[in-house]
């Protein structure tokens, strides 16, 4: 005689596969997460060179030149109310009164856009030919789509 109950013996649940769903689900929302910040950082550095890069690059040219003693082509680089303050003459007699630049460091640039006017400042550390390190702010100004030096220019 073989064993029968009327009763039906239940059989044991098939193992929970929940650990191994909620596992892949945070690892998928992990992927997208960083992976969406590793794309918006991409783009926001992207940017912010975009905005900063010809301000700084027309400072470090500035500074060149005076660092070669072309007084000339730094004059050419002076925003229009800086030009009209100094003569050619009188820049290039400031410049000569002034310790020669020996080398530069840029330590950084902010661009701002305020009621249609766009202005910079690039802050850089200067080396002197006396030994001594200043630290000098130029201020810029976005004129005819070129950032020229304005202000106290050196």
């Amino acid at each position: 005689m073989a064993n029968y109950s009327p009763y039906a013996v239940p059989q044991a649940p098939p193992p929970k596969k929940t650990w191994r769903v909620v596992l892949i689900v945070v690892g998928a929302v992990l992927v997208l997460c960083c992976g969406g910040l590793g794309v918006g950082g991409y783009f926001l550095f992207k940017g912010v060179k975009e905005a900063t890069g010809p301000a700084l690059d027309a400072a470090n040219q500035f500074v060149v030149n005076l660092e070669h003693g072309d007084t000339d082509a730094a004059y050419e680089q002076l925003c229009a109310g800086t030009r009209t303050a100094y003569t050619k003459d009188a820049f290039a007699d400031g410049v000569a009164k002034q310790p020669k630049i020996t080398a530069h460091k840029t330590t950084g640039v902010n661009v701002a856009s305020i009621n249609g006017r766009t202005t910079a400042t690039a802050t850089m550390t200067l080396t002197l030919d006396s030994g001594f390190s200043e630290q000098h702010a130029f201020p810029m100004l976005k004129e005819s789509g070129d950032w020229k030096i304005c202000g106290r220019p050196y």
